[in-house]
């Protein structure tokens, strides 16, 4: 007889932000019942983070993944920057640097008008589950990278297509040199 554990997944109708709310609820009841600590959040503007926080216990630690200072989304950049020091004041931590899955590769798109680039396949694959899937692969390898999580342990990570969450899962990061030892461990909610 197999032996294994049932979950379920929460799929919402439709992608965005409007499932922010449900998204970080599922992902904290996650955290609770699996005696997770630690929820690694995409959040652009900081807004989505410090949601997570009000509606965290303190013993949940909140690490928030924001994009590089050379990012072509300026306005999220200097909503952030306007957000750092509440975002600090409560405790959450901040990864703010180059993208996981386009770093420096970027540059070859650029110049050389190539969209086939390695990490661009990555990102596509991840992106045919949900856009909010390839921002969780990638926040949690760029947390990972600045020590704040470790491939030994399972997290939360949350994220969404734009703003706002709609996707959680539970996973172990890899960091971006062994960025294929990234491990699901669950789906826990993604639009359909």
């Amino acid at each position: 007889m197999s032996e294994g554990k049932e979950s379920k997944v929460f799929y919402f109708a439709k992608k965005g932000a409007v499932n922010t709310d449900k998204a970080l609820d599922i992902a904290l009841a996650c955290c609770e019942e699996r005696g997770i600590k630690k929820i690694v959040v995409a959040s652009s503007s900081g807004k989505t983070a410090l949601k997570l926080r009000a509606k965290a216990n303190p013993s949940i630690e909140i690490i928030a993944v924001t994009y590089g200072a050379g990012s072509k989304y300026r306005e999220e950049v200097e909503a952030f920057n306007r957000n750092r020091s509440l975002l600090e004041e409560k405790g959450v931590r901040i990864v703010k640097g180059i993208h996981a899955l386009s770093a420096t590769e970027r540059t070859f798109e650029n110049k050389y008008k190539s969209g086939f680039i390695p990490l661009n396949v990555v990102a596509d694959t991840l992106r045919m589950f949900s856009q909010g899937m390839k921002v969780c692969v990638e926040a949690a390898v760029m947390a990972a990278e600045h020590g704040f999580i470790t491939p030994e342990e399972d997290v939360v990570v949350a994220a969404g297509s734009g703003h706002g969450a709609d996707t959680a899962v539970v996973m172990r990061a890899g960091y971006a040199a062994t960025m294929f030892d990234t491990k699901f461990r669950a789906v826990l909610c993604m639009p359909e």
